[in-house]
């Protein structure tokens, strides 16, 4: 009678062979080389007495993001500024490329996922100081993130 249990768990908890678990598709980020990026929303963060406050905004924020050679870490931004070379870097599902100047970080986000047939979600982050006072004006942090997408320009 045990052996005949035993015999019956082990077939339950073995499963069929058509119910295969399915592939993972493939990720479109590791082969991309060319990007058309569309940014229509944004907040910015200005520190009224000290204090965050944010504000939303609506603009076209557009750029391109070129070369892109995820096996060396590197890529071309160009934008309404000129030309930028940026690094590149994938991890799982994301691609990021990060600039880096004096006093300025930006980091630009493409996700591995659909927002519209072609075009991937992506976010673009903005973090800047330069401290400098003329007469009363006194620098202050500039920060902002822009939300939208970038079409795989093939």
């Amino acid at each position: 009678m045990m052996f005949a249990a035993a015999v019956m768990l082990a077939a339950a908890t073995v499963p069929p062979v058509h119910a295969q678990p399915q592939a993972e598709p493939p990720n479109p980020l590791t082969t991309v080389k060319r990007l058309k990026c569309r940014f229509p929303t944004a907040s910015a963060a200005a520190w009224k007495s000290g204090d965050p406050q944010v504000q939303l905004k609506t603009q076209e924020l557009l750029f391109e993001i070129n070369n892109i050679d995820v096996q060396d870490g590197t890529a071309e931004f160009i934008g309404t500024a000129g030309r930028a070379y940026v690094t590149a870097v994938l991890s799982g599902w994301s691609l990021y490329f990060v600039e880096n100047s004096v006093g300025q970080l930006n980091v630009t986000t493409v996700f591995a996922q659909e927002a519209s047939p072609k075009r991937l979600k992506a976010v673009h982050s903005r973090h800047g100081y330069l401290q400098m006072t003329v007469g009363k004006f006194i620098a202050e942090p500039s920060v902002s993130q822009n939300y939208g997408d970038c079409e795989i320009v093939e």
